[in-house]
């Protein structure tokens, strides 16, 4: 796992040597001197010195803190690792240089990543596949360069949207989803398909029967009665056009 906060996430009475190497200890893997050189390898690895293994977390930075962080997720080897906003508590150069860490760690180890976030501009450029959540509920799964290019649910259309264009003629041209009312309370969420209240393409049928995770003849799964019947716009037509 790798978590949201940097500064919550590590314990500040353990030295950079007790955090990373604290799953070792806890899963009994190696000896003393082992666990060391395995912290020192793994920080070498994220960009940080061997010699930093007795500091303490108060003595770096947000983005150092993160690769702490990082470092400790791959130190028992593991095949998935889930990332929490890895990057959203640091600013955009910091995060760059974190996603092509997360990228090059990936490729070294073969690691799996689950990237949870609300930035799409990060997503399309890490992930492979796309899951998209409304409420606590899938959506929407696609390959990325597919969803980019032609969502399927209303709601992925409308985070597209959403998103600014740095273009100003592109934002002349760029499709606006206009959504009504509020996103519901998940502990009482509505009846029938949970996005209906603020869906601009809803219709009598979605208020009252709640729609499944379906496959499609294309691989794609999606949540929603009409998906078949749509035509909807996605980030890379609206850059098109």
């Amino acid at each position: 796992m790798i978590f949201q906060d940097p500064y919550s996430s590590l314990n500040p009475r353990m030295t950079l040597l007790e955090l990373v190497g604290e799953p070792m200890v806890i899963h009994g893997v190696g000896t003393q001197a082992q666990i060391r050189d395995r912290v020192a390898e793994l920080l070498s690895v994220v960009g940080l010195r061997p010699e930093f293994l007795t500091r303490y977390p108060h003595a770096f930075s947000g983005g150092q803190r993160q690769r702490i962080g990082i470092a400790r997720a791959p130190a028992l080897n593991p095949s998935f690792i889930a990332a929490d906003e890895a990057v959203s508590a640091l600013d955009v150069s910091v995060a760059a240089q974190n996603i092509n860490l997360l990228q090059d760690l990936q490729e070294q180890f073969g690691l799996t990543y689950l990237f949870i976030t609300h930035d799409l501009g990060m997503v399309e450029h890490i992930a492979d596949r796309i899951g998209v959540m409304y409420l606590g509920r899938i959506m929407e799964i696609a390959p990325t360069h597919d969803l980019f290019s032609k969502p399927l649910h209303p709601y992925t259309e409308a985070l597209m949207a959403a998103v600014p264009q740095p273009d100003p003629r592109g934002n002349r041209t760029c499709k606006r989803v206009p959504l009504k009312g509020e996103i519901a309370n998940a502990a009482n969420p509505p009846s029938g398909c949970l996005f209906h209240p603020r869906c601009p393409y809803a219709q009598d049928r979605c208020s009252s029967e709640q729609p499944a995770l379906r496959a499609l003849p294309s691989g794609r799964q999606v949540r929603c009665h009409f998906a078949d019947e749509l035509s909807l716009t996605g980030a890379v037509a609206a850059a098109q056009r």
